[in-house]
């Protein structure tokens, strides 16, 4: 028993990579099997030559296995395997061993599948491809020169020898596979594993984002609505505030203020877009007048002229709230940057897609700027997180956005998102 478990542990561990571990079983095999083949060959009066082959085979097969043992070079006895025993020794033991009217044609099978098995790439192929017109091209020689075969005394010779290699190759073969399908289960078990820790984690980071952005928003409402009391209480007083320092040091309070709670803001929506991934068929169309309406007075306080082009009937394969969000940041953007402009929101359908434009009138952005509008933390005075949130969310509906802009000449910001065709199998929301 402590013999078995040495050798398991030297040749079969688990840690073993899956080709060592099917080399040793394939050496070791070849090495019992062309010793039994020897002792039937003597048992069976096999001529001697026979004998002598199998026995030249098993000594090769231990060889192999105990070089690669003690020096590790696995490929290097792979190759020698494939040159020397399967297209050298297999041919040769063809024409003593009664030619295709033997079980020489189960090892051919045997030794091409191990050539797929133990290199990669095209080695693999390529020598596949050798051993495959190697052994057609000696089945035709022997077919058109029987006389070089040596063909088996008796019928029961040449059962034996069919049925020895049927079922040793059968059994080498099987082993094979079972090793095969026990690493893959063995890896996609890890797999799963690993993909379960990974979903825990990133849930786990999604709702601290989630949680903190909450807990900063309650004080920043409070400070937000105390500097505006504030600030009623200057504008009554009136002329008792002879300096205007103290009511423009209150409104930069207020920026920052709100600044800081749109930043909470993308915070939560980064956390909503990672872990809210529930998708339908949207009437966008809809949707697009609701952000209208929503953002008409904010643009109308700066006097701006909102002016809407929207086509019936826009539909796309989406969530919502992540979409309302994009329409939110471009249309905040718009109002932002432009004072007594104009403010264009177009959407139709081109071809399998709908595009929407929401083109201003406002100040525009520089060249040098444009190319970085749409990273992380970039910013021209807002948060950073409006167009890296629009291109995020865009992109996870299988969409794209772009940006033209001048200095002075306003800015351009399209968006195309795929139409829904029903290829989704979504129910209308």
């Amino acid at each position: 028993m402590q013999l078995l478990s040495l050798v398991f542990g030297s040749f079969f561990d688990k840690t073993l990579d899956f080709r060592v571990r099917l080399f040793n079983v394939l050496a070791m095999g070849g090495t019992v099997l062309s010793l039994a083949m020897v002792l039937i060959g003597i048992l069976t009066d096999a001529p001697l030559w026979n004998i002598v082959v199998n026995f030249i085979s098993s000594g090769v097969s231990y060889a192999l296995l105990y070089y690669s043992w003690r020096t590790g070079r696995y490929q290097l006895c792979y190759l020698i395997t494939i040159i020397a025993i399967f297209m050298l020794m297999f041919p040769i033991m063809f024409f003593t061993a009664g030619g295709y009217h033997s079980g020489m044609p189960s090892f051919f099978v045997f030794s091409v599948a191990f050539t797929f098995l133990m290199l990669e790439g095209k080695k693999a192929i390529v020598m596949s491809t050798l051993e495959i017109l190697l052994y057609l091209a000696i089945c035709i020689i022997a077919f058109k020169h029987p006389e070089l075969v040596n063909a088996w005394d008796t019928e029961r010779e040449l059962l034996t020898d069919v049925m020895v290699g049927f079922a040793s190759v059968s059994a080498v073969l099987g082993t094979m596979l079972y090793l095969h399908f026990k690493l893959y289960n063995e890896q996609q078990k890890k797999l799963d594993e690993q993909n379960l820790i990974l979903e825990r984690a990133s849930h786990a980071k999604t709702e601290f984002l989630s949680n903190t952005s909450h807990e900063m928003r309650t004080p920043l409402t409070v400070i937000s609505v105390n500097i505006q009391t504030v600030a009623e209480i200057l504008e009554d007083i009136g002329e008792a505030v002879k300096d205007g320092e103290a009511m423009e040091l209150l409104q930069n309070a207020q920026q920052e203020i709100m600044r800081l709670a749109r930043m909470v803001g993308g915070t939560l929506t980064l956390a909503a877009m990672s872990e809210n991934t529930d998708k339908h068929a949207l009437d966008f169309s809809t949707l697009l007048y609701s952000s209208v309406k929503m953002f008409s007075l904010h643009l109308q306080k700066r006097d701006n002229t909102l002016i809407t082009e929207i086509d019936e009937g826009l539909t796309v394969f989406g969530n919502a709230d992540l979409l309302a969000q994009v329409m939110a940041n471009l249309l905040q953007n718009s109002a932002a940057y432009t004072r007594q402009g104009e403010v264009i929101l177009r959407a139709e359908k081109s071809g399998h897609e709908v595009l929407v434009t929401v083109k201003d009138s406002g100040d525009g952005i520089s060249a040098e700027l444009l190319p970085h509008v749409f990273e992380r933390g970039f910013s021209t005075g807002g948060t950073g997180f409006g167009l890296y949130l629009c291109k995020m969310v865009v992109e996870s509906h299988g969409g794209r956005i772009w940006i033209e802009s001048e200095p002075g000449r306003g800015t351009t910001v399209t968006l195309a998102l795929p139409t829904y065709e029903g290829q989704y199998g979504g129910e209308r929301a």
